[in-house]
C-alpha cells in the first residue's frame, strides 16, 4: 500500500509538468503566428542555407506580415490574417516563393497544439540561447520513431516564441532547421512599410482546409494516428489524359500528399527517394490505380502509409 501511494504521489507531479509542457507548446503557436517583431533567421535544409528578413505588425485585430529572402532567388510573401500572397521579379522566383511559403517561420506548430498528441511525445530538455535570448528545449518525439521526424523548439520563457526549430531523424542528424540571428520585439508601426517591392503576385488563400465545391472522390483508411485531411483537388497533371485526385493530410506538423490515378500498365511500383529536404516520393500500384505519397517523411513512414492506406468510393 505504501508502495502504491508513493508511486501515485510521483506520478501526480510528473502529470502536471507534462500539463504545463503542453501549455507552454500551445503558447508558442500563438506567439509564433502573432507576436510583432522584426526579425532576422535562417533556414537551412541540407548544405542548403537561405536568410530572410520577417516584419510583422498587429493592426488592430489583424496581423500583418512581410516576409522576404535576404539571398538565393528573390521574393516575398505578405501576410494578412490568414491570407497569403507571394510576389517576384519573374515567374521563376515566384514559383519559389511558393515553396517557401509552405513553412513559414516561427508559425510552424498548428493552431491546435492538442491534435499533436495523438503522434508524439512532448518532453522538455536543456537550456540554450539563440540570438542572444535564453530558451528551454521542448521535444516532440514520435511515438513511431522511424515513421516520422522528430521536432525540437527552443522556446524563449519570457514570450513563449519558438527562436530555434529543428527537425531531426532517428539517428538524431538534422534533416531541417530554423533560428533566428536577429531578433527585436514591437514590430513595425507602420503598414506602409509592409508593402512588397515586386510587381508579379500570386495569391495563395487560405490554406489548410479542404477546398470548397470539391467532395473528395474516396474515403481514405489506414493513416497513422494524427492524420487528418487538410485539402483535396482532382489535378490536372502534365502528361496525363485524366484529371489526378490529390489528398493532403497533415498531423499537425508532417504533412503527406497522396496522388490517385489510373495506371498505365501493371505491377507499377517505384522504390522510395528522397530529396535533400527530406521530402521522400514512393508509388505502388492497387488495382487499377497508381498510388503516390510524397511527404516530408523518413521512408519508413511513406512505406507504412502506402502499405496500408485503404480506399473506399463515396
Amino acid at each position: 500500500m505504501r508502495v502504491t501511494a508513493a508511486c501515485v504521489l510521483l506520478a501526480l507531479p510528473l502529470a502536471a509538468v507534462a500539463d504545463d509542457d503542453w501549455a507552454t507548446l500551445e503558447k508558442a503557436a500563438q506567439a509564433a503566428a502573432n507576436l510583432p517583431l522584426t526579425a532576422t533567421y535562417l533556414h537551412q535544409v541540407g548544405s542548403e542555407l537561405e536568410t530572410f528578413r520577417i516584419q510583422r505588425m498587429q493592426d488592430g485585430a489583424v496581423v500583418r506580415e512581410r516576409r522576404e529572402s535576404l539571398d538565393g532567388m528573390p521574393r516575398e510573401i505578405v501576410r494578412v490574417g490568414n491570407e497569403l500572397t507571394c510576389y517576384a521579379p519573374d515567374a521563376k522566383a515566384l514559383n519559389a516563393a511558393k515553396l517557401s511559403a509552405i513553412k513559414l517561420f516561427p508559425a510552424l506548430l498548428p493552431e491546435d497544439t492538442a491534435e499533436l498528441a495523438q503522434g508524439y511525445v512532448l518532453s522538455r530538455a536543456g537550456n540554450d540561447r539563440v540570438a542572444q535570448r535564453d530558451c528551454q528545449w521542448l521535444v516532440l518525439k514520435p511515438r513511431d520513431l522511424a515513421s516520422r521526424y522528430t521536432q525540437r523548439f527552443c522556446i524563449d520563457p519570457q514570450t513563449a516564441l519558438p527562436l530555434r526549430v529543428v527537425t531531426a531523424g532517428s539517428k538524431g542528424e538534422v534533416i531541417e532547421q530554423f533560428a533566428f540571428t536577429e531578433l527585436q520585439l514591437g514590430g513595425v508601426k507602420d503598414k506602409a512599410q509592409l508593402k512588397p517591392r515586386y510587381k508579379q503576385s500570386l495569391a495563395l488563400g487560405k490554406l489548410g482546409a479542404v477546398q470548397q465545391g470539391m467532395q473528395p472522390v474516396h474515403d481514405i483508411k489506414g493513416l497513422p494516428a494524427g492524420f487528418r485531411m487538410v485539402r483535396f483537388v482532382n489535378r490536372a497533371m502534365p502528361g496525363h489524359d485524366k484529371a489526378v485526385q490529390h489528398y493532403v493530410f497533415s498531423d499537425g506538423f508532417a504533412k503527406v500528399s497522396l496522388f490517385v490515378e489510373t495506371a498505365s500498365g501493371e505491377g507499377v511500383n517505384h522504390p522510395a527517394s528522397s530529396a535533400h529536404n527530406g521530402i521522400g516520393v514512393m508509388s505502388r500500384q492497387s488495382g487499377e490505380q497508381l498510388l503516390t505519397v510524397v511527404g516530408d517523411l523518413p521512408e519508413a513512414g511513406l512505406q507504412a502509409i502506402l502499405k496500408s492506406v485503404r480506399l473506399t468510393p463515396r
